[in-house]
């Protein structure tokens, strides 16, 4: 069981602790890479009826309780098994997630207000390259295979030649 699905069923979350969800835990960066906090990202169906996901779920670890200046998760290391926070909860057809460097396994992810953060997904370096991949199969299943999903990519600058056609349509 994974951190978030943890969270979930711990609490007040009622029927999403039951729903089928992928996880992984992720570091949020700025656009030139620097570290900021640290973050768990679920996508999740809120049936077990649904062929696809449709939410995405957003976790930070609980503030240490300490005195002292230094706290886990700020560092980017991998704590397992620690308490999360629900901070988002989010349908996916508000939520664009795009590979943002696939040599540093970031995403970017657009929400429909305009917000726009990175993660960089924070695993196991030999398990690093698998989960990233599972991550990438899941984003093309969601993005070619939802009907009422945006469309996420716009070419620029097409050159078609343009032909003068005058058919009328009856």
């Amino acid at each position: 069981m994974g951190d978030l699905r943890r969270c979930l069923a711990s609490g007040e979350y009622g029927k999403l602790k039951d729903c089928p969800m992928f996880e992984s835990n992720f570091v949020q960066v700025t656009k030139d890479g620097e570290v900021n906090n640290r973050i768990t990202m679920g996508i999740a169906a809120s049936s077990p009826s649904l062929e696809l996901p449709d939410l995405m779920l957003l976790a930070r670890p609980v503030e240490c309780q300490q005195e002292t200046d230094s706290c886990a998760y700020v560092q980017a290391v991998f704590v397992p098994q620690e308490e999360l926070q629900l901070i988002g909860l989010l349908p996916l057809k508000f939520v664009r997630i795009f590979i943002h460097d696939e040599r540093r396994y970031q995403f970017k992810v657009s929400l429909a207000n305009g917000r726009t953060f990175y993660l960089q997904l924070l695993a196991h370096p030999q398990k690093l390259e698998d989960i990233f991949g599972q991550w990438v199969r899941l984003l093309y299943r969601l993005r070619f295979y939802r009907t009422d999903a945006p469309i996420t990519y716009q070419q620029a600058n097409l050159s078609y030649p343009h032909r003068s056609v005058s058919r009328k349509w009856s």
